[in-house]
């Protein structure tokens, strides 16, 4: 029993550790600044590609994430993200019927995430919307509108 609650305990150390530091080394990017009291998941995926990435205070962003910021992504203070939640900004232009979609072209709108936001687990936030401050976004929810 007490061998198992040292291990248990060891455990969440590294994991805390090892979150800090890759925290510290996704800073190294000039397009992705995250706050060193952010919590960032090791299976977070983040590719600020030709845009940015800025992750506020006290955020955590919890396992399975995958935040493409093309457009840009903006995360406030005390925002909390749910496992497997997909932030993206980059989508494909498909108004021509005469041309595939692929080669249309893509195009890339800006993401904000204002302060004290709850995002439940396995959302779709996509480019050009902004969730306002306190606001909470259900489990399984597809964000394309603006939330106050």
């Amino acid at each position: 029993m007490f061998l198992s609650r040292i291990a248990c305990y060891l455990v969440h150390m590294y994991t805390l550790i090892y979150m800090k530091l890759k925290t510290h080394m996704r800073n190294l990017n000039p397009k992705t600044r995250i706050s060193q009291s952010a919590l960032i998941h090791p299976t977070v995926t983040m590719c600020p590609e030709n845009g940015w990435v800025v992750i506020g205070n006290d955020s955590t962003v919890n396992d399975f994430c995958a935040i493409h910021g093309g457009g840009g992504v903006r995360i406030g203070n005390g925002v909390r993200i749910g496992c497997r939640t997909v932030i993206h900004t980059v989508s494909h232009h498909f108004e021509r019927t005469d041309v595939p979609i692929w080669k249309q072209g893509v195009y890339a709108k800006p993401i904000l995430i204002e302060d004290d936001v709850w995002i439940g687990a396995n959302c779709m936030i996509l480019g050009g919307v902004k969730i306002g401050a306190h606001s909470v976004v259900g489990a399984h929810s597809l964000v394309t509108k603006d939330i106050p």
